[in-house]
């Protein structure tokens, strides 16, 4: 029993490596890579006292009850049984209880600090490969080696901004050395000039102040110099890249004048928008399946509709809305049922983020549905919940 639990420890590390670290530069084979080891570890959810201790987490049925009503939605609305494995594009939902379980096993604050670095460690990858790609390769932007900009950047920010979990949850001086992760993955997502990413980045960077603050019960005038700080950086690097120029122009357009709308990608996504309503009003209740989703935008002349909403609608109708709806707040649902101790700043820190980051980054593209941020969000979500808490007295 002791070699089968090292070799089980061993494949989750590897599983955490391949995921958190490489995310940024392999993209979705390092999400295939965290899906099979949470698979080869998932017989392990079937021990006495897995399921007791699922019940006692609610996130973790949210996640198992989205992948329930999805794959039976996809299943209703199958045109030939292949289309059910559509539901394979959620296995993380499934699989994340697996994930949880082991996180469960090993909580405490040296889990915390090694899986901080992973998260760090990974903002740096993201760094390294986008400096490879603009300064060596001479590439427009930074695209990591199987992922694109978009995805590139989508994977990169979360994993700087959860690495400085660390920095809450620890009292060693070196804590703060987890602020490379945020700084490295801003510089990656400059080099990406991806403008839906960067539009998430003040709110999650004063999403960490006010859970810094919280942490050390500072006064309110460095909320407003937090506020002030953030606000500055912000403004920096939208002058910096000729990407980011114009976004609050296009704000004000969006809001009171779309006609004068200049730039096509914003025009592009709002004719999405108009399209995903008017295709999800046609099956509002179960939708068209995933497997039927290319064809029913392709009367609009596009492949999805670039927002995860309208994609949850289009492809399951309501159900598909209340499974977005439920795995988007289950981090902070999660959060309520661990008994409060010294790391409830730090899970809750981490729950606003992936709820923020998921939502925020869903509004412009696929993060629900799509492999890599849909396992980074549910594995995330797992281990925040399972290893980010005090080891329990034997």
């Amino acid at each position: 029993m002791r070699l089968l639990g090292a070799i089980a420890t061993g494949l989750a590390w590897f599983g955490a490596v391949a995921l958190f670290v490489l995310a940024p530069g392999i993209g979705s084979i390092s999400s295939a890579l965290g899906v099979l080891v949470a698979l080869l570890l998932a017989p392990g959810a079937f021990l006495r006292g897995s399921w007791t201790a699922l019940r006692r987490q609610p996130a973790m049925l949210m996640f198992l009850g989205s992948f329930a009503a999805l794959t039976i939605c996809f299943a209703i609305t199958a045109r030939q049984p292949g289309d059910v494995l559509f539901a394979v594009n959620f296995l993380a939902l499934l699989l994340a209880p697996v994930v949880y379980l082991l996180a469960l096993r090993r909580p405490g604050a040296r889990t915390i600090a090694a899986l901080c670095i992973l998260f760090a460690l990974g903002a740096v990858v993201g760094a390294l490969t986008g400096s490879y790609d603009v300064f060596i390769q001479h590439k427009d932007r930074a695209v990591g080696w199987v992922s694109g900009g978009n995805l590139m950047a989508r994977s990169v920010v979360p994993l700087g901004f959860m690495a400085i979990a660390g920095l809450l949850a620890l009292r060693t001086p070196w804590r703060w050395l987890y602020l490379i992760g945020p700084a490295a993955s801003l510089y990656a997502l400059y080099l990406t000039g991806t403008r839906g990413v960067f539009v998430a980045v003040p709110i999650l960077a004063l999403t960490f102040l006010w859970a810094l603050l919280r942490e050390f019960e500072a006064k309110r005038i460095w909320y407003v110099a937090g506020l002030g700080g953030a606000i500055a950086v912000s403004v920096i690097v939208a002058v910096a890249s000729p990407r980011f120029w114009g976004v609050l122009t296009l704000l004000q357009q969006v809001l009171f004048d779309r006609e004068a709308i200049s730039d096509l990608a914003t025009s592009q996504r709002l004719y999405m928008l108009e399209a995903g309503w008017v295709t999800f009003l046609k099956s509002p209740w179960i939708g068209f399946g995933w497997a039927n989703f290319t064809e029913a935008a392709k009367p609009y002349g596009i492949f999805f509709f670039h927002n995860d909403f309208f994609d949850a609608a289009v492809a399951a109708g309501v159900v598909g809305i209340s499974a977005w709806l439920a795995t988007l707040f289950a981090p902070i649902v999660g959060v309520f049922f661990v008994p409060k101790d010294r790391y409830a700043n730090t899970r809750l820190y981490c729950a606003v983020l992936l709820i923020v980051s998921f939502f925020i980054f869903g509004l412009t593209d696929m993060e629900f549905g799509y492999d890599l941020p849909t396992t980074l969000h549910a594995f995330f979500t797992a281990i925040v919940l399972g290893a980010f808490r005090e080891r329990e007295a034997a």
